[in-house]
Order: structure tokens, then sequence, then C-alpha cells
């Protein structure tokens, strides 16, 4: 989330003033996907005196609520909807308002995977298991979650700058975890990240997780498979590339000498050939825990 000015964000500095609500925010963080009924329970008070709390939080961005599925009927679920908040205590003129895209999974510009992989919409298989061929099918673009051994997926990320700004920031969050043959949380795998050829880091998943069902999965996803991953925010600034808000290297958004005319190709790679090549998964709109695509955002400055 971005901040502008003070002025701006005065609904999101109301909904933070009362102690209740702040708790309320990190119970969501803390176990996204919980019902109405279920915070209730853990603030010991009725559904009627939390839901205008829910409300005011879910109405400046910082909460979302989602009706799913019950034993009986429909329940709401509460899922956090920021990960950062940046204000900006100056009125800084330079700066142009925050720009925000989702770039379906299935959305990928190249592609060279092994086995065992695949790709799924949220209404079957796309064609056989373990066939690469098919990450170039007209109707990968539909997919909600693909998966993949050794190799890479490279996306495109939108540039909506002009010839007189500069990228300051870049921020990407999608979900994200390991691939075993089945699901198996005790499985790391090595997953690099680069942008236009600039390695910006790796990072380790600590499994392909199956231990429950992922809160989005469609009813037809088998319980054997892999559930859910990671939800990771990858950050690159002036001042370095941060995985979750942790230096991931030293890479700038300088380094990556991006202008107005730039294609910027972005890359989750499985580098093939040591201890740690263990797959990826990524989990897209209407799989895993989170309803989401590769969400980015990007800041750009006037020059």
């Amino acid at each position: 989330m971005n901040s502008v000015t003070l002025e701006e964000q005065l609904p999101l500095f109301q909904a933070l003033s009362s102690e209740l609500r702040v708790q309320i925010v990190k119970l969501v963080a803390a176990n996204s996907g919980i019902s109405l009924k279920q915070l209730a329970e853990k603030l010991n008070m009725p559904q009627s005196t939390l839901s205008p709390h829910i409300g005011k939080l879910a109405s400046c961005g910082l909460i979302r609520v989602e009706e799913e599925p019950a034993s009986h009927g429909l329940q709401k679920c509460c899922y956090p909807n920021q990960t950062q908040i940046l204000i900006n205590f100056g009125d800084d003129c330079n700066r142009l308002p925050l720009y925000q895209a989702e770039i379906p999974i299935g959305q990928y510009s190249d592609f060279d995977v092994t086995p065992t992989c695949g790709l799924a919409t949220t209404a079957s298989f796309l064609g056989t298991l373990d066939e690469p061929r098919l990450f170039a099918h007209p109707e990968s673009a539909k997919a909600g979650i693909l998966w993949f051994t050794t190799g890479y997926v490279e996306y495109i990320l939108p540039n909506s700058s002009y010839w007189n700004t500069k990228i300051e920031k870049i921020t990407l969050i999608f979900e994200i975890g390991s691939e075993s043959p089945g699901a198996n949380n005790d499985w790391p795998s090595r997953i690099v990240f680069s942008l236009n050829g600039t390695r910006l880091g790796e990072w380790i998943s600590p499994g392909d997780f199956g231990d429950r069902r992922g809160r989005q999965n469609p009813s037809w996803w088998y319980s054997f498979l892999n559930q859910y991953g990671l939800l990771k925010t990858l950050t690159i600034n002036q001042s370095g590339c941060y995985l979750d808000g942790m230096p991931l290297s030293a890479v700038t958004v300088d380094d990556l000498q991006l202008d107005s005319q730039s294609v910027m190709k972005f890359r989750f790679e499985v580098p093939a050939g040591t201890p740690l090549s263990h797959g990826l998964t990524i989990y897209g709109q209407g799989f895993g825990d989170y309803n989401q695509d590769i969400r980015m955002m990007i800041q750009y400055r006037k020059v």
C-alpha cells in the first residue's frame, strides 16, 4: 500500500487507532482465511460486535472479506490484503501514483521445464501430466497453477513509464513452493529470481505443502497433491533487493538500468544439477491459500 500524502490515508489511520482493530489485523495476518466465527471466538466477543470493526478494516484496504462454502451454507472469511504500508510524510510532487497490476500465472512469455510438470485451471488439468510441450498450449494462459522440477518460466512485467520518469521500486507478491510428486512438506528447493538476466538472488523453499487442503483450491483438486505455498514479497529498490523485508542481494533498481522503453522479463528458475533441484509450484487465482496471481507494484518518479 502506498500513501502519497498523510491526508489521503486518513481512513487508514482511523482504522488503526483502535487497539482492537490492530489486534484483528494481527490475527488475520497470522491466520489467513480465518472465519468471522473463529475471530469472534479468539477475541471472546459476539460476531455482531466484531462485524463493524471488520467493515472498517476492509473499507480502507487492510483486509478483505470473502464468502466461502461451509458445512451449512456460506461463511465470511478474512484475508490480509496488504503486506506493507509506505507513508510519505512530505508532499513529493515528483512521485507518481503507484502503478499496480496482476499478472495471471499462465501468462508467461517463455519457459523451459522438465517433469514432473503440469498446469491446471480451476476446471481441470491441462492435458496430460509431465508433458513440457503443453506449456506452449494456447489454453495455458488460463492456468491457475503450474509446477515443474527444473528449468524456468518467465513473465513480462508491464512498464507504464514515460520518457521523463524513472523506476524507484518494483514489488512482486506471489504464492510459491517446491514441487514433489504428490506432496512433501520437507522438500527444500533452490529457487532463483532474476530480471532481464540479472540475478536478484535465491530462496530455499522449505517444502511442497500438502498437510491440509489449500483454502482456495477447487473441489476437484486431489487431496494427495500439493495444496498451498508461501506468500512471498520480493522488492527491488534503490538500496537493494529484499525478500519479505530481508536482504536478498545488493542489486538495486538503478543497477537494472530500466527506462520507459525497457521490456522487463522476470524469471522463476530452478537450476538443474544441484542437491536442492526440487522444483517449484506457483499458485494463482483459484488455488493455494491466497486468491491472487502475481501481484506487481511499481513506483515511478518524474526525472
